[in-house]
């Protein structure tokens, strides 16, 4: 009797979490923004001069470009097919990866995003297990091919990806290192390309193995442990509570990236 009680209760705590993974998780996928949609015309002329700082946080509200989106931009007359994306509703669909895993994907085409450079970081919230939004996290190692390297799902090694795969996500920040040089950013992608193709997703990553090892020695990785410790290789903490398992979340708040684009996430 007992073991029948048991086994029903854990069937019930099982279905109801499920089931509420879609009713309650299902809207964090995409936030809006909560301010009105402004004009920002004059700013998306291409003779127009330097932006101010007062005109580039107009327009990362405005389209979710940061200072280094916006300066990426060659023809400034996209940034309003940027606000545009910004502000406009999106339909999405949710899609079990695992039996207890699940990612939103957009139904239609993909999110206009902004030119990438090798050694982004691409987060997204559109992952989530039963009621838990864990996110996604990837590194860029080809931007000129599209190309990231990332630890995916549970059972499969990492490996290089296509970056169109995230503009089909209703949310996404892309992110790049504040104090580093090109030349940097561009060894540390070589660095994720040469030691962390093909590693066994681990989710235990910082308990068991531990969180860091020399790179060269790692023997498995979960998707931002992968970004952290390409990284961290390199000198740079980007886990901004220092905790033993590192998440996208930790990353997104680590004060060590710039924003070059967010989409469907609260600006930071």
């Amino acid at each position: 009797m007992r073991k029948t009680v048991f086994i029903l209760s854990w069937i019930f705590i099982f279905t109801a979490s499920y089931i509420s993974s879609y009713i309650y998780m299902e809207p964090l996928a995409h936030i809006k923004p909560d301010y009105p949609m402004t004009d920002i015309s004059r700013l998306c002329g291409n003779a127009y001069g330097g932006y101010t700082d007062d005109e580039y946080r107009l327009l990362y509200e405005q389209t979710g470009l940061g200072r280094a989106g916006v300066d990426s931009v060659a023809d400034k007359s996209l940034l309003l097919g940027f606000q545009k994306n910004f502000f406009a509703d999106v339909s999405y669909e949710c899609r079990p990866a695992t039996p207890v895993s699940f990612g939103e994907r957009t139904k239609g085409e993909g999110i206009l995003m902004a030119p990438l450079e090798d050694g982004d970081v691409l987060l997204t919230n559109c992952s989530h297990v039963l009621t838990w939004r864990n996110g996604h996290a990837g590194i860029v190692t080809n931007a000129e091919r599209g190309e990231t390297l990332e630890a995916a799902s549970i059972g499969q090694n990492s490996g290089f990806r296509s970056v169109s795969r995230w503009t089909k996500y209703p949310s996404f920040a892309v992110l790049r290192l504040k104090d580093g040089s090109k030349a940097e950013r561009d060894e540390i992608a070589r660095t994720a390309v040469q030691n962390l193709d093909g590693k066994p997703y681990k989710t235990g990553v910082g308990i068991f193995p531990m969180k860091y090892s020399e790179i060269s020695k790692v023997k498995g990785t979960q998707c931002a442990h992968l970004v952290w410790i390409a990284y961290a290789a390199h000198g740079y903490d980007t886990d901004s509570n220092k905790g033993l398992i590192v998440l996208p979340s930790d990353i997104l708040k680590s004060g060590l990236f710039e924003v070059v684009q967010i989409y469907g996430m609260r600006l930071i």
